[in-house]
């Protein structure tokens, strides 16, 4: 499993994960982050995926809920729309930098917007740093 960072990057804060993708708790709470490119994994949800992944399949295993919120009172979901839209956050500015990684390398914004399904214009509003 890839550790949180690696080598100059852990001395840019900026590359850090802001939070578990899987638990959307954040890394201030969870400690240190097994990060990729698209993701990042706290220890306990890291271990909570072994365990699942480790355990014998049971022979007439229970439906899962279709969606997530399925299972989840009201009050659940509503308490956990906020750390949704954390995740959307952490994901945009995951895509801006991976964006800026492109222009670094002098990629044109018709070749981004193309690779991100949009019109160069679309891509270039979007990302482009503010002046």
């Amino acid at each position: 499993m890839p550790s949180e960072l690696s080598g100059t990057d852990r001395d840019h804060r900026g590359n850090e994960p802001f939070m578990c993708s899987f638990c959307l708790r954040p890394r201030q709470e969870t400690g240190v982050l097994a990060a990729a490119p698209t993701a990042a994994i706290c220890r306990e949800c890291a271990e909570g995926a072994l365990k699942l992944l480790e355990a014998p399949r049971p022979a007439d295993p229970d439906p899962l809920p279709a969606t997530p919120w399925e299972a989840l009172s009201n009050d659940e979901l509503l308490e956990r729309l906020p750390r949704v839209a954390q995740a959307r956050d952490q994901v945009e500015e995951h895509l801006r930098r991976w964006v800026t990684a492109a222009r670094d390398r002098n990629i044109s914004w018709a070749v981004i917007g193309a690779s991100l399904g949009m019109s160069r214009q679309s891509a270039w509003e979007r990302f482009r740093t503010a002046p």
